[in-house]
């Protein structure tokens, strides 16, 4: 199966779409399925409403069975890439010193300890066949970038992006390999890498082509080739050049975010299903209004707090091997409190994946504007907020339940901004709206807002706001079920059950939401 995280964008600040590897919940469910006979794998059903095994479990027995195993599994496989990473990191910093070793070996080093957690995640016995899917996708696509650049120069960048795209397409609909289900999450990342780099060199942000040391180094550059975050290639480079002070504070927050990691784990894989389902199991009125929503909030927190793990887990890989963002600070990913309480969509797909944010925004988005008319912005900004998420739904393979959330995320999105951006600027006094980006890859960036803010309609607009967006986010990730591969194994009914199941309420709110605005 693949686990695919969903976040889409509009207007100024857009993103849509990052995914990340499933493969640590398989290996947890194959060590469940061995100690516990009777354990009973969350299937995929019509409403996701059935008691489960976790259910059924003392706290104590939970614990036992559920949360030391996935702490002990979970923390051996992070432990080890933490290791590597703490290596590669070591290494430069040795090499900086006696400054002798040539700078291929150092990419080389790189792209070794970004191989080594893939076979280490992948131990199956056909090693060989892993290792090829992992190394000839960047030669496939540094033959390819070179090619483009030679013989279409001013629009090589655009070329050698479908291509990719159709590429990773093309593997997830038309193949059955195994192997590539285990590692397309890599063949993902190094695509937006080998991407931004023909964009970068185009706008003259990078002077020339990056060597075969260089470029093998970055697509497989350890820490990150496996679970991210996306770095530029200037962000790579500035572990090579740039010096990593260590102290308490620094030390401690790595161990923090850790903890967060492993926390978020635990809760995706058992605590949260437990939690729910003890109430869900002791109501009889399955369906009341309260357990319909529960049951979606369920689904969708299981989802967004194992985001949450990898996004936290690949920081600190990232902090380890020495990354920087391009203005030399430290790079983030996700922000938990603004995802469970989103003051408004906008932060949401802000904040959901900020490096991969960056990505869209920057690659596709700001590109696809380039080439609109200039007389016409409204019609530009909509076509380039299509192909943004058009984008995304290719890079994940075009998954039916995946592209229709961000397809409904994105008209959510819209609907919300173009609605509250009237209601802000027709009742200046009375309504507010506005959004600032935390991350440094971002200007921060202030939409409409009242000059009298902290009144009583302030609050109840705004807090009316986020339950709404509580409600949406829920219903929408309802249908990202972990137990389920992808949506080609499923029919169209089972895949959009939940969604069925009451009767596409959501939808028909963004509906009427989206003629207030037209009224406004």
């Amino acid at each position: 199966m693949d686990l695919q995280q969903f976040s889409l964008s509009y207007g100024g600040d857009n993103y849509a779409g990052d995914f990340y590897s499933e493969d640590y919940y398989d290996f947890y469910d194959d060590q469940l399925e061995d100690g516990n006979q009777d354990y009973q794998p969350n299937v995929n059903s019509n409403i996701h409403s059935g008691p489960t095994f976790w259910s059924n479990l003392s706290f104590y027995q939970l614990c036992a069975q559920c949360v030391v195993p996935a702490i002990g599994s979970t923390g051996n496989l992070l432990g080890n890439t933490l290791i590597l990473c703490i290596i590669f990191r070591l290494f430069i910093v040795i090499s900086n010193k006696i400054q002798v070793v040539p700078e291929a070996v150092l990419h080389t080093v790189c792209a070794i300890c970004g191989v080594l957690p893939l076979i280490i995640f992948h131990e199956d016995g056909d090693l060989y066949q892993l290792l090829l899917q992992i190394v000839l996708y960047p030669m496939f696509c540094y033959i390819v970038s070179i090619i483009c650049i030679l013989t279409l120069k001013r629009h090589s960048s655009i070329v050698f992006s479908v291509i990719i795209l159709f590429t990773l397409f093309y593997r997830e609909c038309f193949t059955n390999d195994s192997k590539w289900q285990k590692t397309k999450s890599a063949h993902m990342l190094m695509s937006m890498k080998a991407m931004a780099i023909l964009f970068d060199i185009q706008s003259n942000k990078l002077n020339k082509f990056p060597s075969v040391p260089q470029y093998t180094g970055y697509m497989m550059c350890a820490g990150t080739v496996y679970l991210g975050p996306f770095l530029t290639f200037q962000e790579y480079s500035n572990a090579f050049s740039l010096s990593v002070y260590w102290n308490k504070t620094k030390v401690c927050r790595l161990l923090w975010k850790i903890t967060i990691s492993l926390l978020c784990f635990v809760l995706s894989i058992c605590v949260v299903d437990w939690l729910f389902s003890q109430y869900l199991s002791t109501n009889n009125k399955s369906n009341s209004i309260i357990n319909i929503f529960l049951t979606m909030y369920k689904q969708a927190l299981e989802f967004r707090t194992g985001h949450y793990f990898v996004a936290y887990a690949s920081t600190v890989f990232a902090t380890v091997c020495g990354y920087h963002s391009e203005n030399n600070s430290e790079i983030l990913v996700t922000h938990p409190l603004v995802m469970e309480w989103p003051r408004s969509l906008l932060h949401v797909v802000v904040h959901w994946n900020a490096p991969m944010h960056y990505w869209l925004k920057k690659y596709v988005f700001e590109e696809v504007l380039k080439y609109g008319n200039k007389n016409k912005k409204h019609r530009n900004r909509i076509i380039a907020v299509g192909t943004t998420y058009l984008v995304s739904s290719l890079l994940h393979g075009l998954e039916r339940r995946l592209s229709a959330v961000l397809l409904s995320l994105a008209a959510y999105t819209y609907v919300e901004h173009r609605m509250r951006t009237k209601l802000a600027s027709r009742f200046p006094n009375k309504f507010s709206y506005f959004a600032k980006n935390k991350y440094p890859h971002h200007d921060s960036k202030t939409y409409l807002s009242s000059l009298n803010q902290y009144n009583w309609y302030f609050w109840s607009i705004n807090i009316m706001f986020t339950v709404l967006n509580i409600i949406h986010l829920a219903y929408l990730g309802s249908i990202i079920d972990m137990s389920v591969g992808n949506s080609y194994n499923t029919t169209y009914q089972e895949s959009f059950a939940p969604w069925s199941r009451v009767s596409y309420f959501s939808h028909f709110i963004m509906l009427f939401m989206f003629f207030i605005s037209i009224i406004l």
